[in-house]
């Protein structure tokens, strides 16, 4: 923003040019800034696109993305405004399940069973065993 100011010296007039600053006043030590609804609003729907981080775009605006956190809330109970048609819910469809389908017996209780005989000793194991175990009972009953 430009001002002009005319001024007078001793009979001579002088045109100063003036530039003055457009940032945002700063704060006496001890204040908090205090961010404008609409600015709220624009970080907060920022931070709802798919795909973005909220610690990016609290970098991308210079501001803690703790407040940020809390501003989404307050976004999501209303206070800044009706919530923005941008953040859009996905069609959903219901489909009904039959409630008569039969139910699904359980497998019959079948294990495999290993039965061997050597002289007076017997060894029977059931279940699956584990290969390396068996081939070393295999081994020692064998010998």
């Amino acid at each position: 923003m430009t001002a002009l100011q005319i001024g007078q010296d001793s009979g001579h007039h002088f045109l100063v040019d003036t530039i003055l600053d457009t940032v945002a006043p700063t704060l006496r030590p001890g204040r908090r800034p205090n961010f404008p609804l609409a600015f709220k609003r624009k970080v907060v729907e920022a931070t709802l696109q798919p795909g973005t981080s909220v610690s990016l775009i609290a970098r991308e605006y210079d501001v803690n993305a703790n407040l940020i956190f809390r501003w989404r809330q307050q976004y999501q109970e209303g206070l800044f405004g009706p919530v923005s048609q941008s953040a859009t819910l996905l069609p959903v469809q219901v489909i009904e399940v039959p409630t008569d389908l039969p139910y699904a017996q359980p497998p019959s209780a079948c294990y495999p069973e290993i039965i061997v005989e050597v002289g007076k000793a017997k060894l029977c194991i059931t279940g699956t065993p584990d290969p390396q175990a068996l081939q070393l009972i295999l081994q020692q009953l064998l010998r």
